[in-house]
């Protein structure tokens, strides 16, 4: 659908009332949010409908409770946009992984403790990553820090680790639903990719793909005992 045709349905079809104080401020903070980790200059068009819906008087008044509930789930269905793990995120992965490598940054904060990365977060996702350190170091896995990277639109958690001379980014973001771990390859380098049921994980890396597997395997049971 359009953004056009979107807009047009919404003046067609939804009543509307003035937004309360509570929606117009978490609205402005999502977008704030957005803004802040943006790497393209130009607002996607989702961010446009809410900004939209922010400054005029957003629809789906009282058509009963049921009514609008459906109507705002459809809303957010249709303007916000979903991180597609099954199309070209696996290449868009390791593109973002070789220009860390190569222009940076690798990581915008440059730590081996995690509760140095983790608090380095706070606003600057709408989600808190688990960070974890010490339990990888000793499978042989050093944390280097984290950084925040724009995929899809949508800005995400990166960790960095490393292991001899390889670099691992980790791209964590939050999940539906639990995976099992999937091993893929992309031009060259690996990537395995789990769920907690929480979190989602994406580990790339130039790393031998048993390696990497070894890497999210224990990435697991830290964190299941964490």
């Amino acid at each position: 659908m359009e953004d056009d045709d979107l807009t047009r349905l919404l003046r067609q079809h939804a009543s509307r009332h003035p937004a309360g104080e509570g929606l117009r401020a978490k609205v402005r903070t999502q977008i704030t949010l957005q803004a802040a980790a943006q790497e393209r200059p130009a607002r996607p068009a989702w961010r446009e409908h809410l900004a939209r819906l922010a400054r005029i008087r957003p629809a789906f008044a009282a058509a009963g409770g049921l009514g609008l509930g459906i109507a705002l789930t459809l809303a957010v269905m249709l303007i916000v946009p979903r991180l597609d793990t099954d199309g070209t995120l696996p290449d868009e992965l390791v593109a973002a992984h070789v220009r860390a490598l190569q222009v940076g940054p690798l990581y915008e904060v440059a730590s081996s403790d995690r509760h140095t990365v983790k608090p380095w977060f706070q606003g600057r996702l709408d989600y808190a990553p688990t960070v974890l350190d010490a339990p990888l170091r000793e499978q042989g896995f050093a944390l280097l820090g984290g950084r925040v990277q724009a995929l899809q639109g949508r800005p995400t958690a990166v960790l960095a680790y490393q292991v001899r001379l390889h670099k691992i980014d980790l791209y964590t973001w939050p999940a539906e639903r639990g995976a099992a771990p999937e091993k893929l390859q992309r031009r060259g380098f690996n990537l395995v990719r789990w769920s907690d049921g929480a979190m989602q994980y994406w580990a790339v890396s130039d790393l031998d793909g048993a390696e990497l597997e070894r890497f999210a395997a224990a990435w697991r049971t830290a964190a299941a005992a964490h």
